[in-house]
């Protein structure tokens, strides 16, 4: 438990803030028999984004004692970078993951420092759980990777629900999208992942 608790520690957020509560999303009709050309279509726009940035926040959700954290996140992404600030509006920035070809490290408000071979090793050590992070940067995105199984999609070729198998533990995804905000490429508003364990919900506010 202490283990678990571990990671959660270093950001000290303070959840009972109201500015720090995720929306929730609307209700979003999904099939699996959506034209595969429009979903090739806009697969294919989704490959070309390269590096991005998002701001949002983050929830996570331990599933058996229902112990919630929350908070701010900034996310820059580059091919063989990924960087995520954790902050709270009021304490500033809490810790900050780094992600590239040389392993994960986290780097907490004191500057004490956490490192492992990946960022799903890191996280296991953290948090005690397996978390499928190493994808993350594709399903945030909203694109598809081989590991998803059960995949349905939205009437216009985005994803909408899907399943993957990581560590002995099933996970279910759901992405869900602001339906009156014209982008030029159709970006995620949230995406869900749930395990029997954990419910980890990110929410964008902005992409960049």
């Amino acid at each position: 438990m202490i283990q678990r608790r571990l990671f959660w520690v270093y950001l000290v957020v303070i959840t009972s803030l109201t500015g720090c509560a995720l929306p929730t999303p609307s209700e979003q009709a999904s099939s699996t028999e959506v034209n595969q050309r429009i979903i090739d279509a806009h697969q294919q726009k989704l490959e070309q984004l390269q590096q991005w940035s998002l701001s949002g926040r983050m929830a996570v959700i331990q599933k058996q004692n229902k112990e919630r954290d929350s908070f701010y996140i900034n996310w820059h992404y580059q091919p063989h970078q990924q960087v995520i600030r954790f902050s709270h509006p009021l304490k500033g920035q809490l810790a900050k993951l780094t992600v590239d070809d040389s392993g994960a490290l986290l780097t907490d408000s004191d500057d004490q420092e956490r490192w492992a071979p990946s960022a799903d090793a890191l996280l296991y050590r953290l948090l005690g759980a397996a978390v499928p992070f190493e994808q993350l940067h594709h399903w945030v995105l909203g694109r598809k990777t081989n590991s998803l199984k059960s995949v349905s999609y939205h009437k216009d070729g985005t994803l909408a629900q899907s399943t993957i198998f990581h560590r002995g533990q099933n996970w279910q995804l759901n992405w869900f999208y602001d339906q009156d905000k014209v982008q030029t490429v159709t970006l995620p508003e949230q995406i869900h992942l749930e395990s029997p364990v954990l419910l980890i919900k990110v929410q964008v506010n902005e992409w960049q």
